[in-house]
């Protein structure tokens, strides 16, 4: 966990580690050039499985975080935020996951949304099993907090500096390149939603680093306009160009184009029968 100025929520993150019912972790915590008093929170705790960095200056999250996978000694690592909450089960229950799909690469939970208060705002029910396979090119395929890696797997992996807003997604995607990810369809984090949340200030920018990203990881040939598209960002789109940019993705992710014919199939008659309805409208009408 990597925190900068994270006092207001620090206290009930660390807790909701420390309160795990798997116990067998060391919980390596980055104070990333912090000047409120995040220091003091984390010195607080006097518990022998904090290991407890500093850096002088704020060094920026990707590079914290690739701080914390230098020294992590455990086979596996799991990442947290400073302003979320993991309950009670989530690692014993990863742990188990990863143990029985030794295939896996990294892995995550589902996790319910919550505003500065803790009250539940929605969800965030990300692909899994089967659909993993499709939909893993998508921002995210894994709730960032909520992952869990496989130390082996990641060999000289790191989160790319370049890349502020968008380096959890540049790593799944270079993991899914020799290995697998995946996700437990279980609610085990509580992921905080805020004006401050890097999530609410760079949303826009995450989306332009996630296309140059998706461009170099998977070779995805489809200009800025046409992945906003792929995403939803701009539902409005021609069903031949539609189509044109999912044959692409398909070939850039190595299934048949056919896992999103029935899709795209219902999407140009939704579009016919818009612009049917539109031109109807606008029609004058006729005299007796």
């Amino acid at each position: 966990m990597s925190v900068h100025d994270g006092e207001q929520y620090l206290r009930e993150a660390i807790d909701s580690i420390l309160g795990q019912t798997f116990k067998d972790f060391e919980f390596i915590i980055v104070n990333d050039g912090s000047t409120d008093h995040t220091a003091e929170i984390i010195g607080s705790y006097v518990d022998p499985r904090i290991r407890f960095m500093s850096n002088k200056a704020n060094l920026g999250l990707p590079a914290s975080l690739n701080l914390g996978l230098d020294v992590a000694a455990g086979e596996y690592i799991a990442r947290m935020d400073a302003d979320d909450v993991s309950l009670p089960e989530r690692l014993a229950k990863q742990v188990g996951y990863m143990d029985a799909h030794p295939e896996v690469a990294a892995s995550g939970t589902w996790a319910k949304d919550i505003d500065a208060k803790g009250r539940e705002l929605g969800t965030r029910c990300l692909p899994f099993d089967e659909r993993m396979k499709s939909e893993f090119w998508r921002p995210s395929p894994i709730v960032h907090p909520s992952a869990i890696i496989r130390k082996s797997h990641l060999g000289s992996l790191r989160y790319d500096i370049r890349l502020p807003h968008a380096q959890d997604y540049d790593l799944w995607l270079g993991l899914k390149a020799r290995h697998e990810l995946a996700n437990l369809p279980e609610f085990l984090l509580l992921y905080r939603v805020h004006p401050a949340s890097t999530t609410s200030r760079h949303r826009g920018s995450q989306v332009r680093s996630t296309h140059e990203i998706v461009s170099r990881r998977l070779g995805l040939n489809v200009s800025f306009k046409g992945f906003q598209h792929l995403l939803g960002l701009l539902p409005d789109l021609n069903p031949l160009s539609r189509v044109i940019a999912r044959r692409r993705l398909a070939r850039a992710i190595h299934i048949p184009y056919r896992t999103y014919l029935s899709e795209d199939l219902a999407y140009a008659r939704n579009w016919l029968r818009s612009r049917f309805t539109l031109r109807s409208m606008r029609q004058p009408a006729r005299d007796g």
